[in-house]
Formats: C-alpha cells, structure tokens, sequence
C-alpha cells in the first residue's frame, strides 16, 4: 500500500510539474485553452461545437470540442465545457469523460454522462486502460492538445474512479432493463461528477512534495495568481 501510495505521488508530482510548465506558457501568451479553442471564432454560439470536426491530440488518438448548453449547463459556473474523446479503433471514438471550464478558462470539474448525450461506443475500464497507457503529450499538440493530456495524466485515478461510479449508477437505475435500452434513455443524463481544484493540487504536489523527489523552483505566489 504504502508503495502504491508513493507511485501516486510521483506520478502526480511528474504532471504536476508539466501542468505548471504549461500555465506558465499559457500566462505569458496571455491566452488559456478556451481562447486557443476560440481564436478565429467571431461570435461564439450556443449547441455548435469548436472547433466543428474536433480537435486531435496525443498522436491523434484523442479529440476533444468546445462548447455549451442555452438551458443545460453541466456546471453552474461554467462557461462552456469540453468533450474528450479517443479513438478505441475500427474508426469508433468513445466519450472519455467532460470538462467544465468557467469564464476565466480554469476547470470546474469532470464529468461523464449517458452515452446518447454524446453518441459513439460506451467506454468501458479496459478501453480506457489501453488509452491511457499510449497517452502522452504530441510533439505537434500545441499548448491545448497537451494541457489536455497533462490533466488527463494527473486526474487518471480520478477519471477511473468516475468510470466506475458511472457504471455502479447505471447498474442501479437499470432495474431489470436491458442496458440498451439505458442507454438510450433521454431521462438519464449525469452519471458522475469530481469538482476540480487545481490551486490544491499544485500546492500539494509542488510545494509541499515528498522528500525523494526533486522539488522546481517555484514561487507559491505564483500558483495563487493563477499563473
């Protein structure tokens, strides 16, 4: 146990550590992921997807769109969110997990729906193994396409765990039915959530990251201006 809990610490510190890289960058252009997402967009539009055919990242396995509801909002303070796919073969993409972002471009939280929110295949534990595996930041991703896959790395245990919670909640409202059948079914709609804390996170493995592993130089500062 105590192993296990060390290798999630370092894992945690690794993309920590890439996650701050990135934010730094982010800081200096002025700009965050939604504002890459939106850069050529004059007048951003409710229900329409940014970019419409998605974006590709990590080697192009992954693809994820912007955008938000009129009536829905997956988050009360959110600004929009994101959907993040990967390609499970055979040309499928599945739904991996949601993203939503508030109005300075930060995420809220995780989320996972029905599967006739999204369409597409239901992503199971061994799909999202596989994926997570091959996952690592792409030489042409650009700050987006990697910002993704470093928050994807650092809350893997967390979207796990919402895999699961979506699962136990599905079994639970089935009742008897064939899971076709849930699957489909336009009242169920949000099946798990995790908020999100970045500024914790950071502080938590930044700052304060345990002995064995070589600390940054960073500036706690820093962290609580958002950088």
């Amino acid at each position: 146990m105590a192993e296990s809990a060390q290798n999630l610490a370092e894992h945690k510190f690794y993309w920590c550590s890439k996650l701050f890289v990135l934010m730094q960058d982010m800081a200096a252009q002025h700009t965050n992921a939604v504002l890459k997402v939106l850069a050529d967009v004059d007048h951003f539009q409710t229900e329409r997807r940014y970019p419409e055919a998605g974006l590709l990242f990590a080697e192009k396995q992954w693809r994820v769109f912007y955008h938000r509801h009129e009536t829905r909002p997956m988050h009360a303070d959110e600004h929009g969110h994101l959907h993040i796919f990967t390609d499970i073969g055979d040309q499928d993409w599945a739904h991996v997990v949601g993203l939503s972002i508030d109005a300075e471009g930060q995420p809220l939280q995780w989320f996972m729906t029905n599967r006739w929110v999204t369409d597409g295949p239901w992503l199971n534990h061994e799909n999202l193994l596989q994926q997570f595996e091959a996952l690592e930041p792409g030489m042409d991703d650009g700050l987006v396409g990697n910002w993704l896959t470093v928050l994807l790395q650092l809350y893997s245990d967390t979207l796990f765990g919402l895999l699961e919670k979506r699962d136990a909640r599905m079994q639970k409202k089935a009742e008897g039915r064939e899971m076709s059948v849930m699957l489909d079914d336009r009242d169920v709609y949000m099946l798990a959530t995790q908020s999100i804390d970045l500024q914790s996170m950071l502080e938590k493995y930044l700052l304060y990251s345990h002995a064995d592993v070589a600390e940054p130089e960073i500036n706690k500062n820093d962290l609580q201006a958002g950088v």
